[in-house]
């Protein structure tokens, strides 16, 4: 036997009984005559890391893998290395390389997962948890994690399926069951939202002391509307974890919506006296002042806010209404862009229609059998009218046509918008690089409408107008069937009439206008629906 294989020999051995000392020696004096030895730099690596020489360990995973980078176990040695290290970039290829080389290990494809988790590429995050979830079906960390990922991106009937099964695999789990709360409280109808609550508590019975269980409840109370109930568990959330920052918003916000703004305002005095002091919470205590009736405080709180993060959406909208409650309305009208950002464009006729009449008809009966169309969706702004989850999920020659032209118009709008792009305009000055878009539709009869809201998540927002009733008219006094923009929440400062923005909907025109304005369409009586697709752009 050669002095080589005898050394190897002796290190494997050492590292058997646990002396690593003995099996970095034996290893070091194999690659002192054979610097190629593949076995001895991946057992350095292991004595060295075992001895608290996490560098050394380092380079020697470093050198294995170069020798052999096919090496499915010296990929997933150094790539978790270079996980754990910290030096997420340069790990992803790696684990990518090992989950490939070794098909049935769900540690390879976990560890890739994560690295994409951490980079933010949640898609990636997705095939890789759900690769060690297959390899490994009953691994409640791969269900939970891949359930995660799926959420990130907004997929929440994945996300959701994966979370039942990480309960199902640990169903004493109050995380568990917090987990499959939080994602239905995503969702709008009322079953789900029953569900998220029976979660919730299951959660409190495991673990009454679980802050975040509570605040979950008062958020799926919120919408199921139940207001005292909620505000009970916000404040219980307060009470277990008050230097968490998401429990003190859900206070504050369930406060303001049960008419105690004053209260609102010190939960959020408190918690900055704490020394809790977030762009969010800054945001939220300037919203309760202007809720209170302290405009000029709430413009100093608000503004503080934008400072900290200058793309908040609901920052910008209630700054605007702090400049006019403060008697400065052509500042705030000047500030969102009234007159400036809101764009009517019309879109062409997708290929493969007879003409824009046909088209439209067969857009309207696609968003009328949509499969997730819903009625009056708890939680959001639809009044008497159909909303439709994800419009692209039912993928039909008009509705492909549809998005086909939307996004070219959005493109050339960004375009438009990143050559006048400047610091000096809220708007143009947070234009995306990149973006995702999600579509929705609704469909509303006489007496429907979309009350006032804002879209706080995105950065643009649109609406294209498919179907319109009669009574739609450009010489209404009153605007029937209209949007309106300007208007904010019942319970703030109200706009001057003068100042409101009226746009008159016309079929095959998108309008396009930044995610913060407050907005509403106006109810009409009359024959007919009203039938729109809006849709959310928010950068990457």
């Amino acid at each position: 036997m050669s002095a080589s294989a005898t050394g190897l020999r002796e290190a494997y051995a050492a590292l058997q009984r646990g002396d690593a000392a003995q099996a970095r020696a034996r290893c070091e004096a194999v690659l002192a005559q054979d610097p190629a030895s593949f076995d001895a730099w991946r057992m350095l690596a292991i004595a060295a890391q075992a001895l608290g020489d996490g560098e050394r360990g380092l380079l020697a995973a470093t050198r294995a893998h170069a020798l052999r980078p096919d090496d499915g176990a010296a990929a997933l040695d150094l790539g978790t290395r270079l996980l754990h290290g910290g030096q997420v970039a340069a790990a992803l290829p790696v684990l990518e390389r090992a989950m490939q080389r070794l098909p049935q290990d769900a540690r390879a494809a976990f560890r890739y997962a994560n690295a994409a988790f951490a980079l933010n590429d949640y898609a990636a995050a997705v095939a890789g948890f759900g690769a060690a979830a297959q390899r490994d079906p009953n691994w409640p960390e791969a269900w939970n994690n891949l359930s995660a990922a799926h959420s990130r991106l907004q997929q929440y009937p994945q996300a959701i399926a994966a979370a039942r099964n990480a309960l199902r695999l640990a169903p004493q789990d109050a995380e568990a069951h917090q987990a499959l709360a939080v994602l239905l409280s995503n969702l709008f109808d009322r079953a789900s939202l029953q569900e998220g609550l029976r979660s919730a508590e299951r959660a409190l019975q495991l673990d009454p002391h679980l802050a975040a269980a509570h605040r979950n409840a008062a958020v799926l109370l919120r919408k199921l509307g139940e207001p005292a109930r909620a505000q009970a568990h916000a404040q219980r959330a307060v009470q277990l974890a008050p230097d968490d920052a998401d429990n003190v918003e859900t206070l504050g916000d369930q406060l303001m919506l049960n008419g105690r703004a004053d209260d609102a305002v010190a939960a959020y005095a408190a918690a900055t006296a704490r020394g809790l002091d977030t762009p969010v919470l800054t945001r939220q205590h300037g919203i309760a002042l202007l809720r209170a009736g302290q405009a000029p405080a709430a413009h100093e709180r608000l503004q503080a806010a934008l400072r900290a993060r200058g793309d908040d959406q609901r920052t910008i909208a209630h700054l605007g209404v702090a400049l006019a409650a403060d008697g400065r309305i052509d500042r705030a009208v000047e500030l969102i862009g009234l007159q400036r950002h809101v764009r009517a464009i019309a879109l062409a006729t997708p290929d493969g229609f007879a003409d824009a009449p046909a088209f439209h008809a067969a857009l309207a009966d696609d968003i009328r059998r949509h499969s997730q169309q819903r009625w009056e969706p708890a939680g959001l702004a639809a009044r008497q009218a159909y909303l439709s989850g994800d419009l692209l999920a039912d993928r039909t020659r008009a509705i492909v046509g549809f998005e086909r032209g939307l996004r070219q118009a959005i493109d050339r709008y960004l375009d438009e918008c990143r050559a006048a792009a400047t610091g000096d305009d809220l708007f143009l000055r947070n234009v995306p690089q990149r973006y995702r878009l999600h579509l929705w539709a609704t469909q509303a009869a006489e007496s429907g409408y979309i009350d006032t809201h804002i879209h706080e998540d995105s950065w643009l927002s649109g609406a294209y107008y498919v179907e319109l009733p009669a009574a739609i008219a450009d010489d209404d006094a009153e605007h029937a069937g209209w949007i309106e923009f300007g208007r904010p929440y019942a319970g703030l400062p109200g706009w001057p009439e003068h100042a409101l923005r009226q746009v008159r909907p016309r079929v095959g025109e998108l309008l396009l206008f930044p995610s913060y304005l407050f907005h509403r369409t106006l109810p009409y009586r009359g024959g007919g629906e009203r039938i729109s697709i809006s849709f959310d752009l928010a950068a990457v």
